[in-house]
């Protein structure tokens, strides 16, 4: 009996080895996988991927914003990036006032897609505005989700960078154009005069002289037109563009950081075709058959010595 003990303790120690390391190796990894995803770091672009920065200011807008993963990420954790753009009352943030939902762009980001670009080019506001990147997909259009609006800023802590400036809109001109007023002045003359003139002699010697002669003087002239009409220049004055309020450097700064979607990567169960509880379990099995195997080599050993 204590013959057949000693020769299946060995194997049995072998056995405890070879099936409890396995599991409690696997046990860890899915472990450490499961508590895998974090925050990580994020940098964006704005001039095509010539530059990478990571500023929790802007000091421009910009309608296309390529952005990055930065530092090791977990395969199978998600992060997702949105982009949005809004008309304001004024140049700041603490001036901005009532704002209006323009335009947004989101993307996800993870392993094996670390970059993305994000354009709202089309939807730029045109006077004071405000831009702001960060972290989620949720829309703040004042519809699905409340407007940002101070002091209330609805991104809490998860901004990336934001952007607030921009120039007053110019106002629409007005004036009422004058119409030109043609004028005219006729002037015809005419003029007649007759002369008769009669002058009868009577002497002794009958005579008789009659002399008659009739003068008729007409001069019309004739009619004259004259026409000035005033040229009508139109009583507007174009306004002039109100400048450009510089940026605004005093709102919220925001983080240069990606928060992932979850804590638990998204591959892991897939992957490893069961569930945390199952690898508890066997990874409990695994160290009971390991410390029987480990116990057994031990004992062995000793009673081996003894002999």
């Amino acid at each position: 009996m204590h013959q057949l003990l000693r020769r299946s303790l060995p194997a049995l120690a072998a056995l405890g080895i070879a099936v409890g390391a396995p599991l409690l190796t696997a046990g860890a990894a899915q472990a450490q996988a499961e508590h895998g995803c974090g925050t990580v770091g994020v940098q964006f672009s704005v001039d095509g991927g010539k530059g990478w920065i990571s500023d929790g200011r802007m000091s421009q807008p910009h309608g296309v914003i390529q952005v990055r993963l930065a530092g090791d990420v977990v395969e199978g954790c998600d992060y997702r990036i949105s982009l949005a753009s809004y008309d304001t009352e004024g140049p700041t943030w603490a001036t901005s006032g009532k704002q209006t939902f323009l335009g947004w762009a989101t993307t996800t980001l993870r392993s094996g897609n670390r970059q993305a670009t994000l354009d709202v080019s089309a939807h730029l506001p045109k006077c004071y505005g405000q831009i702001d990147l960060y972290n989620g997909d949720k829309k703040f259009d004042g519809v699905a989700n409340p407007a940002p609006r101070y002091p209330d800023g609805v991104f809490s802590d998860n901004l990336i960078s934001a952007w607030n400036g921009g120039k007053a809109c110019v106002p629409t001109p007005t004036g009422t154009p004058t119409v030109p007023v043609p004028t005219s002045s006729a002037s015809p003359t005419a003029t007649a005069t007759p002369h008769p003139t009669g002058t009868p002699t009577a002497t002794t010697t009958p005579s008789a002289t009659a002399t008659a002669s009739p003068s008729t003087t007409a001069k019309p002239s004739a009619p004259a037109t004259t026409g000035t009409p005033s040229s009508g220049t139109p009583s507007t004055t174009p306004a002039v563009p109100a400048p450009s309020a510089p940026a605004d450097t005093t709102g919220p700064v925001g983080k240069p950081t990606a928060n992932p979607v979850s804590t638990t990567p998204d591959s892991t169960l897939a992957s490893t075709g069961g569930n945390s509880s199952q690898m508890i379990v066997y990874g409990a099995g695994g160290a009971a058959l390991l410390a029987v195997g480990g116990g057994a080599l031990v004992i062995a050993r000793r009673r081996g010595a003894r002999r």
